[in-house]
């Protein structure tokens, strides 16, 4: 995990309900020299404000496994349910798959297909 992700500014950047596809980014800038992005795959179900500040990435808790399986009325495997912690609020996005990378993309450029 990169080590930064608790100082920057996380935006809900992005999302393609085709493709199921779900960015999260904090831009690079004066400060920082890259960008971190959050993708996320095969999402399933997205409960995130637009702007998530001090992030932190957990498991889910047995109780956010059943605030997920109520809210979607079906049952998700907790390992697809992805908890983001932003000043110490939950968040969650239920997908397959998540990755978090360092890049040097222009600010509207997509990570998707690289």
């Amino acid at each position: 995990m990169i080590n930064s992700m608790d100082t920057r500014m996380f935006k809900f950047w992005h999302y393609s309900i085709s493709h199921g596809e779900l960015l999260i980014r904090s831009i690079k800038s004066d400060e920082y020299d890259k960008n971190i992005d959050i993708m996320f795959f095969d999402v399933v179900y997205v409960e995130l404000p637009r702007n998530l500040a001090n992030i932190r990435i957990i498991g889910a808790k047995d109780d956010d496994v059943q605030y997920v399986n109520r809210r979607i009325n079906k049952l998700v495997k907790p390992e697809n349910i992805i908890v983001l912690l932003s000043n110490e609020i939950r968040y969650v996005v239920v997908a397959s798959i998540m990755k978090v990378v360092e890049n040097d993309l222009e600010m509207f450029e997509l990570p998707f297909n690289k």
